[in-house]
Formats: C-alpha cells, structure tokens, sequence
C-alpha cells in the first residue's frame, strides 16, 4: 500500500510540474509574439510615416488636401494593405505604448487577435465598435490589455500618480484622417459598474454631468477645463494583464485637434 502511495505522489507532482511549466511557456510565448508583431507594425508605421514627411515636404501645396476630412491620411496606406481594420495609431512619449487602433464589428474579437488578425492572447489596441474614426463622438472609447512588460495599456496604471500624470499629460492620436492632442483629465480605477464607456449623450447636461462624476473619481487633477463644446477621448484596460476581472483602469483626456 505504501509503496503504490508513493508511486501516486510521484505521478501527481510530476503531472503538477509539467503543468506548471506548459502555463510559464505559454505566458512567455505570450509576451514574445507580442514584442514580435509589435516591432513588425511600427516599422512598417515609421517607414510610410518618413517616406510620406519628405513627400509633403516637396509638395506643400498639397499639405491642405492630404488633410482632408476625407481623405485617409498617406501614413495608413501601407497599414491598410496589411489590414483595413485599422483605423488609427497611438502613441505616448517615453512610454512603450506606440501600437496601431484596430476596430471590428463588436468588441470581443480584438480582445484575442493581433493586427494582422491572427490569434493572440496579447490581442490589440482597439476602438468601440460604435465609434466611427470619421465621426468623432463625444466619448471615444479605446481597449487594450494592461501587459506587464509595460506594452499596450500596461503603463496606464502609473496616471494614478500625480507626478507621472504631470510628466505625461499629453497622449497621440492619429486617426486615418486626422491627428490629434489629448489631453489628460482624469485617471482613476473603477468596476465596471460606472458605465464610463458611454459613448454619446442626450444633452450637455447630461455630458457635463458624466464628466463630474469622472472627476469625483479621479486620482489626478491636471486642471483641464471640459466643456458641453468638448469631445474625450476613454483609454480602458483590465487590472491585471490578459487576465480579465470586474476592476478597471481608466485614463480619459479632452480631444484637441492638431
């Protein structure tokens, strides 16, 4: 008895063991085909963005057409070759989040693929489905998982410091027809039980209150005046990397065209 109790353990630790290590293989693998499909998409986004500046440059009599509220802007064009998804790039400075905006027909989908549509537990930074890049609503809503190597949204967490907020203020939209500033308002963890992801309103009133409430809930205070005028920009991501939960961090910021 004693000895087939102890050939059970063993079995049992060694199952254990190989589990173990399969889930640290495949968390790492996670972060690697991250770094990978991340590296690929920048380069191909600062080669078109360089290519296209000297082009400008020569021709700048054409600067007003290229900006044209209806004219997809020359850096996208070899991004949409790869994907016509996306719909736009973000960035901060001094920061690693520098990664293209995708957008599918429901939220779910970008949450588990990369930006060549391919499978990913990392997935991708991606706008509401109700959101339209060539309509700017008043709320903006963007997604992305919270990476512990400070990729996607993984340096949001840090705006719930006053000091990292005042060194960050600003954060770099590009649509597929315009750029943008935003301005940091508002930085502060929630559950999903504050419907901050509204993405249009009844009336001023009603805009003017929901960004009471946000400010009731903000770590930070940047004094960034809102106006019924105003239209923000909503950064969301989950409290622990592609883990998903209740708890939420929130950055949002006040839509200033460039």
């Amino acid at each position: 008895m004693k000895k087939w109790t102890s050939k059970l353990l063993t079995f049992i630790y060694v199952a254990i063991f190989l589990y173990s290590g399969f889930a640290l293989v495949k968390y790492l693998y996670t972060y690697y085909e991250s770094a990978k499909s991340l590296k690929e998409v920048q380069m191909i986004y600062a080669e078109t963005l360089a290519t296209n500046q000297e082009e400008v440059d020569d021709e700048a009599k054409k600067t007003e057409e290229i900006k044209s509220k209806y004219m997809i802007r020359p850096q996208f064009h070899d991004l949409l070759a790869v994907n016509e998804r996306i719909v736009g790039w973000i960035a901060i400075d001094d920061t690693k989040l520098n990664n293209p905006i995708l957008q599918a027909e429901d939220n779910d989908f970008y949450l588990t693929h990369n930006f060549k549509n391919r499978g990913s537990r990392a997935g991708s930074i991606f706008m509401d489905y109700r959101n339209d890049a060539l309509d700017i609503s008043r709320n903006t809503i963007l997604y992305g998982h919270a990476m512990k190597d400070g990729t996607m949204f993984g340096s949001l967490k840090n705006y719930l410091k006053q000091d990292y907020a005042d060194a960050h203020r600003t954060i770099y939209i590009d649509t597929l027809y315009e750029g943008y500033d935003v301005e940091v308002f508002a930085a502060y963890e929630t559950t999903i039980d504050f419907y901050y992801i509204e993405t249009e309103f009844k009336s001023d009133e009603d805009f003017i209150h929901f960004i009471g409430e946000v400010q009731k809930r903000s770590k930070i205070d940047l004094n960034v005046a809102i106006g019924p005028d105003d239209k923000i920009v909503t950064l969301s991501t989950c409290k622990d990397s592609v883990m998903s939960d209740d708890h939420r961090f929130v950055v949002q910021g006040k839509l200033v065209k460039r």
